[in-house]
């Protein structure tokens, strides 16, 4: 008895072997990575989206809110290892705060800060090759939206969700389009007003902002086409209204008394 609490007392603080040696590996990975430091000279970011829900379009203040899983992919040649000198492991998750990630942000943002924000505890995937795979938790994105409503209630809009690196131009990170990376909607769930008949991603090079440097901006554009819903307001709006005509002219059939009366309930209704 005593020879076998000793014995688990003595390994309590070991690991399994897989384990070992993925925190080996992991440590080595780490080991001098200077994360303030891009991974190459031009670094090309992949951004993928999956919409969940539009929340809210505010045609008034011209905003639309959305909810959606927002993610980035990219190489770090440092992150690279040799599977078959490290027991055959393909993937470690490394966490966020501990690597080079991009500091993209929604770039018509109509909030303050238009940084997609990660979490200190948020990790990333990263394979043998070095890609390296983010994921965002579920945002909800308020971006500024041109509505033209001449057409109303037929008419069409186009909502965009415009990402972007904040300091760094197109000489140092490049948004690249991939047609093979498209935009998740099969979790979507459809508005009441609106509905969701395509989407799009597209790069537009734009001016710079980094005051010292020649060079554009890459603005990766996630873009959203969306179709007002009529019957909602044909119902509430213009089939009512052609009814409380159709009541008040045929109130004059009626003697004076009961056709002012009349006349007064269509007013306030």
């Amino acid at each position: 008895m005593l020879v076998c609490y000793l014995f688990y007392f003595c390994n309590c603080g070991t690991l399994p072997p897989s384990q070992a040696n993925e925190q080996t590996l992991i440590t080595t990975l780490l080991s001098g990575y200077n994360k303030n430091i891009r991974p190459d000279d031009q670094v090309s970011i992949y951004i993928t989206a999956s919409l969940q829900q539009i929340v809210t379009i505010d045609e008034k203040q011209q905003i639309m809110t959305s909810s959606s899983f927002i993610s980035q992919t990219w190489f770090d040649d440092r992150l690279s290892w040799n599977t078959s000198a490290s027991n055959n492991i393909e993937v470690v998750m490394l966490p966020v705060k501990s690597i080079w990630i991009p500091d993209t942000m929604i770039l018509n943002s109509a909030d303050a800060s238009g940084y997609l924000t990660v979490s200190d505890y948020s990790l990333a995937s990263v394979d043998s090759t070095g890609q390296v795979y983010m994921i965002l938790p579920a945002l909800t994105i308020r971006t500024r939206c041109n509505f033209y409503v001449q057409k109303f209630p037929f008419d069409n809009q186009i909502c965009s969700i415009n990402l972007t690196s904040w300091s760094q131009g197109y000489n140092r990170i490049i948004y690249a389009e991939n047609r093979s990376l498209v935009i998740d909607t099969s979790g979507y769930s459809e508005h009441p007003l609106w509905k969701l008949y395509d989407t799009d991603l597209i790069v537009i090079n734009a001016s710079d902002r980094a005051p010292f440097e020649e060079t554009y901006n890459a603005i990766i554009s996630i873009q959203l086409f969306l179709q007002r819903k009529p019957l909602f307001f044909m119902m509430n709006g213009i089939f009512a209204c052609l009814i409380l005509n159709c009541v008040t002219l045929l109130s004059y059939a009626l003697p004076f008394a009961p056709q002012i009366g009349l006349c007064k309930n269509i007013f306030f209704s």
